[in-house]
């Protein structure tokens, strides 16, 4: 059942989001703007496959790539910078072949939603949303004594959570967690896989 919702979500995700690009998102395959660590980084990214990683620049950089290299013309991508907040909007061709990484200060808030495909988040410090309809999660939360509140869930998957030592399948899943730390964790995902294990934060190349 979770494949079939899963395949279902991407070609829909993909169908919608298949629209021509503005002239200046066309070329190059890279978007920067700077930006400060200590900010917040909302992101609005259609079906793909994403990394976001934190860096010790003071700068928010977007890459992508696609499979077919006409269909680079058709994506797009923003980035608009007020204040402390960044702004982020990606749209893709499609859910094949479309990868993006986006790289931002090492200590940032995150407020990411995902329509459909696979996300690797790691080396950011701060508070994180995270939102998907479908696909994979995986976050790195670097040490789990630096949140003070999470909360996980799936409607129809898994959650593998060895960062805070829960693991459940099924439907309708979800758990809380409790800490002494800044920090707090918002990871929710319709179907799919959910992954939060801890890890060492490590800078993006």
């Amino acid at each position: 059942m979770i494949r079939t919702v899963l395949a279902a979500s991407i070609v829909s995700s993909a169908a919608v989001l298949a629209c021509s690009a503005s002239p200046e998102a066309q070329s190059p395959s890279y978007l920067e703007r700077d930006f400060a660590a200590g900010g917040h980084v909302h992101l609005d990214l259609s079906a793909g496959q994403y990394e976001i990683a934190g860096t010790s620049d003071p700068r928010l950089r977007i890459e992508w790539s696609v499979r077919k290299p006409d269909n680079l013309r058709r994506v797009r991508a923003q980035a608009n910078i007020n204040g402390t907040d960044a702004w982020v909007n990606v749209r893709g061709p499609d859910n094949s072949g479309f990868r993006v990484t986006v790289k931002v200060p090492a200590r940032s808030d995150l407020t990411v939603n995902l329509s459909a495909g696979e996300i690797h988040v790691a080396g950011v410090e701060g508070n994180k949303d995270i939102a998907s309809y479908a696909g994979e999660v995986h976050v790195d939360v670097g040490r789990a004594q630096d949140y003070r509140r999470v909360h996980a869930s799936v409607w129809a998957g898994e959650i593998k959570a060895s960062a805070f030592k829960t693991s459940k399948d099924g439907l309708f899943r979800s758990f809380d967690w409790s800490g002494r730390g800044p920090y707090v964790l918002s990871a929710s995902l319709w179907a799919g896989e959910l992954w939060l294990y801890e890890g060492e934060l490590i800078e993006a190349k």
